[in-house]
């Protein structure tokens, strides 16, 4: 019986494929992805938002709202999402839930009569932040040693506990 195996070229070309698929696990990884973040090229300077000219120096004709829309477009911003740090989060299903529920409803508030929308997309990750700032604000109150203390020392219910059967 003959082995069915990837002609030379085939094997060469989606070499970089096969080693991509298989990615290094336990303190391994934690150290590789640590090494790609490090080496990672350094975010490029964004360009000034060109200023908006005054009255006196606009085309005529052009109105304010169209100046604007057309400076708004014509920057170049880093995305939000690029100017702040990665973290991770384990939260309770019903958590999870809940924040993507309150980032809808957020969201349809932002919409007007004429279809049109005002302000920036709330996620459920804009909701943790502002949780974390609302959980900063009242660090002196926060105390205890465990999650259910922690809560309890914020005025919160505390979440049952959920037993381990073995």
């Amino acid at each position: 019986m003959t082995e069915n195996k990837p002609s030379r070229g085939l094997t060469k070309k989606l070499g970089h494929v096969a080693s991509e698929s298989r990615k290094p696990s336990g303190d391994l990884g934690i150290l590789f992805a640590k090494n790609r973040s490090e080496n990672a090229p350094a975010p490029q300077e964004t360009p000034q938002p060109a200023a908006i000219p005054k009255a006196s120096e606009r085309t005529p004709g052009v109105t304010d709202s169209v100046s604007n829309r057309l400076t708004e477009s014509v920057t170049n911003r880093v995305p939000k999402y690029r100017q702040l740090k990665r973290r991770e989060a384990r939260i309770h299903e019903e958590q999870a839930d809940e924040l993507t529920l309150m980032a809808r409803q957020l969201n349809m508030q932002r919409k007007r009569p004429d279809g049109t929308t005002v302000g920036e997309r709330i996620t459920d990750n804009t909701l943790i932040r502002v949780a974390i700032d609302l959980l900063l604000k009242h660090r002196e109150e926060l105390h205890g040693t465990s999650e259910q203390e922690l809560a309890i020392s914020l005025g919160l219910t505390p979440r049952e506990v959920p037993s381990q059967e073995k």
